[in-house]
């Protein structure tokens, strides 16, 4: 027998791009289904969700950055704005921001009024960004309300620049509140001095001194007054000075006491990290099989890397916050030049105060020669001047400090206010419709492929070709019989009186699907005559050629793509027998409306029988029949039987063609034991119903025997489904679709039954 013509290895398909759009073709309700959906989900989520508004406020960080001692890695990521970024989601300007926000005067429709906690409420909907190669800190606020946006994203850099310049204030204000209780005591002395005069005057009688002892008194007083406002001046820088120490001295205890720094568990964590990593480098860098470009070692190096870059900002970030200052080392350094000029200072009012109080001791000694009654008047007058002055100039030097201290600014202005959003910016509905969109036709596609790839039956021509590795000898199409034309046959039968026989003939046939007998024209009988065509082609002139055709499994459609392919042969005016030696469940019989009794089982079984007796004439010329006959109880053996070998023998002899029909192979032995006799084998493979790997187990099964596959039919096929513009009989099929289906069966019937009438 003839080898058969292999297509290539299922590893030598190539995947083409035309396969998968036939898998989404194929599964297209599917795909449709899932994308729907996915873009009414999306539409509804979209339509549902609540809009966000998003409003942006910035800031201006004028401050350098600081240089790192501990990796120089980072260095140049650890800038004063990162550390602003960590100062802005403290509690306390969280608490500025809420302090500010509370005043508005539409606090009470804002949603951070309903939540239970305020601060946690700020911090989760704001949002820090910094623009690239700059100092500005854009702070971003999203919320429900697009007033409460806008506000939040205003207090939040308001309390930023509120306690910038709180910090920046300190000093100034640390001598306003001295200044301010030194005023206070000098009102008190003020007050009592002129007590003292007014008692002294009214009790003695005196209202007026010489005018030499006024002049005395004046000048005295004068430099009562400078004394006491030299003195103040002592005080206010001592108090100066002993600030700018007590801070400098915080400021060393913090730098100078690591184990401070380094008791945070997230720093213990991080140390941990790099000490493991670096571990593990170094011994992986000892084994020959590691070098340092080596994937893994690179991976480990980044690692240490990246574990040291969040460990230098976490440690900047601690002093930060302990320091109270973006910059602790330029802010020593500041203090030690302020201690500087202060002490500088402190010295030379300090002299300043030692020269006074010599001159005025003179004064005291030249007034001490006055006589006893304007000496003491003297010194109440002296004393109340130089408290008058001393208050005047305590009052000026209040109201200088007051006004350094608000003309002191920090190192962070407002450059831009947010303004009200006039839309939201979430949901984004183009783009959730695009994701929407994309995930849709994703999942659909995926679903599509992940079906394909669980589903094991042969679906399409490729996968003949590459699971089974089978040439097609012919492609049957799904042959449809409507109960519209059976029921017009009958009712055609009913209202016929004469020639019912044929027309029961007729139906018969339709019912059969024997379309190359009722329907020899059409495009199904045209498939019938490809396949014998293709038949004919391994046909050995002068020689009469033995075909069984099976398939895989049952209900594959092979008895009926028998029985067409016999009239097929038949009307080419070719003898033709059709044997059923299907010997277990009998079908050719009923397609040709016999009876399975006294059939090829009896001849078999009778050995004193002649085969002549049990064929039976068909209703299509030069077409026999031999039915299968009683069902006996060992098909097998009387299949392998010498008789059949026999009956083939003498069919050879009368007939052209022989065909046989038989089980499907995965069921039982027979169609094996029959191909062994047969000349050529051909196997039916119906799309959507054999599964893959029982067809490739048949295969192997014939193999076992040294039986080769002279091709496979597929049936059931549906032509606009499966074939594609390069297949050679797609044309074929599309001129009888715009045909023939525009045609209608019954007006031919009709025009059959009034001739037989």
């Amino acid at each position: 027998m003839r080898e058969p013509y292999f297509e290539g290895t299922e590893e030598e398909q190539e995947i083409k791009l035309t396969d998968y759009i036939n898998i989404i073709l194929r599964y297209k309700w599917l795909v449709i289904t899932i994308f729907i959906t996915v873009m009414i989900a999306s539409f509804i989520y979209t339509s549902k969700a609540p809009r966000i508004y998003k409003a942006t406020s910035k800031v201006l960080i004028e401050d350098k950055m600081s240089q790192n001692l501990l990796f120089s890695s980072f260095s140049s990521k650890a800038t004063s704005i990162n550390n602003n970024i960590h100062i802005l989601k403290s509690i306390p300007v969280m608490r500025r921001a809420y302090l500010i926000l509370k005043v508005h005067p539409h606090y009470d429709n804002l949603p951070i009024k309903q939540s239970a906690n305020s601060i946690e409420y700020l911090k989760s909907n704001m949002s820090v960004d910094t623009e690239r190669e700059t100092d500005i800190l854009i702070i971003n606020f999203e919320s429900i309300n697009s007033i409460e946006a806008k506000e939040s994203a205003n207090a939040l850099a308001y309390a930023l620049l509120q306690e910038d310049t709180d910090y920046a204030r300190i000093e100034f204000r640390n001598s306003r509140e001295f200044l301010a209780n030194q005023l206070d005591e000098k009102d008190r002395k003020l007050r009592a001095s002129e007590e003292d005069l007014r008692n002294y005057k009214l009790e003695h009688g005196i209202s007026m001194l010489s005018e030499e002892t006024q002049e005395l008194i004046r000048q005295s007083s004068e430099l009562g007054a400078l004394l006491s406002e030299a003195e103040s001046e002592l005080e206010v820088a001592n108090n100066h000075l002993s600030f700018l120490q007590k801070e400098l001295s915080t400021q060393d205890e913090l730098l100078s006491d690591i184990n401070s720094v380094l008791t945070s568990p997230l720093l213990e964590q991080l140390k941990e990290e790099i000490v493991k990593n670096q571990t593990m480098y170094v011994n992986l860098l000892i084994k020959s099989e590691y070098s340092p470009d080596h994937p893994e070692m690179i991976a480990l190096n980044k690692g240490i890397e990246s574990a040291k870059l969040r460990l230098g900002e976490e440690i900047q970030r601690i002093i930060t916050v302990k320091a109270g200052s973006s910059d602790p080392l330029k802010y020593r350094s500041s203090l030690i030049e302020k201690i500087s000029t202060a002490q500088i200072d402190q010295n030379i009012k300090d002299s300043k105060v030692t020269s006074l109080r010599k001159a005025v001791g003179e004064y005291n000694l030249r007034m001490s020669i006055l006589p006893d009654t304007e000496v003491e008047l003297a010194r109440l007058e002296r004393n109340f001047t130089i408290n008058e002055k001393v208050y005047s100039m305590l009052i000026t030097k209040y109201e200088d400090a007051k006004i350094a201290e608000e003309s002191k600014i920090g190192n962070i202005r407002i450059v831009e206010e947010a303004q009200e959003p006039s839309k939201p910016i979430k949901p984004n509905k183009k783009m959730n419709m695009i994701i929407a969109f994309v995930i849709g036709a994703g999942l659909g596609i995926g679903a599509a492929l992940l079906l394909n790839s669980l589903d094991s039956k042969i679906r399409t021509f490729d996968d003949v070709r590459r699971y089974v590795n089978l040439s097609i000898l012919g492609t049957i199409p799904f042959i449809h019989i409507s109960e519209q034309d059976i029921e017009d046959i009958d009712k055609t039968i009913q209202d016929t009186e004469t020639g019912t026989e044929s027309l029961d003939i007729f139906k018969n046939q339709m019912e059969a699907r024997l379309i190359t007998s009722y329907a020899p024209k059409s495009s199904a009988s045209e498939s019938f005559r490809i396949l014998r065509t293709n038949i004919l082609a391994k046909k050995k002139k002068e020689e009469s050629l033995t075909a069984l055709i099976t398939s895989a499994g049952p209900k594959e459609g092979k008895t009926t793509i028998h029985s067409n392919l016999a009239i097929a042969l038949a009307q080419m005016e070719a003898k033709v027998v059709l044997v059923d030696l299907d010997l277990r469940r009998p079908m050719i019989h009923t397609l040709f409306s016999m009876k399975k009794e006294n059939g090829i089982s009896d001849f078999l079984y009778d050995k004193s029988t002649e085969l002549e007796n049990f064929i039976k004439k068909s209703q299509v010329p030069n077409l026999d029949i031999i039915t299968s006959g009683y069902i006996p109880p060992n098909p097998s053996e009387l299949l392998a039987s010498k008789r059949t070998d026999e009956a083939l023998a003498i069919l050879k002899e009368k007939y052209d063609y022989i065909l046989l029909d038989s089980p499907p192979v995965i069921a039982v032995t027979d169609s094996m034991v029959l191909a062994k006799k047969a000349d050529l084998l051909i196997m039916v493979v119906k799309i959507g119903i054999v599964d893959k790997q029982v067809i490739k187990r048949a295969k192997e099964l014939l193999d076992n025997i040294d039986v080769s596959i002279a091709g496979a039919v597929i049936n059931g096929i549906h032509p606009h489904k499966y074939y594609s513009r390069y297949e050679y009989n797609y044309y074929y099929f599309y001129y009888y679709g715009k045909t023939e289906d525009k045609k209608k069966k019954l007006p031919r019937i009709f025009r059959k039954n009034k001739s037989i009438s």
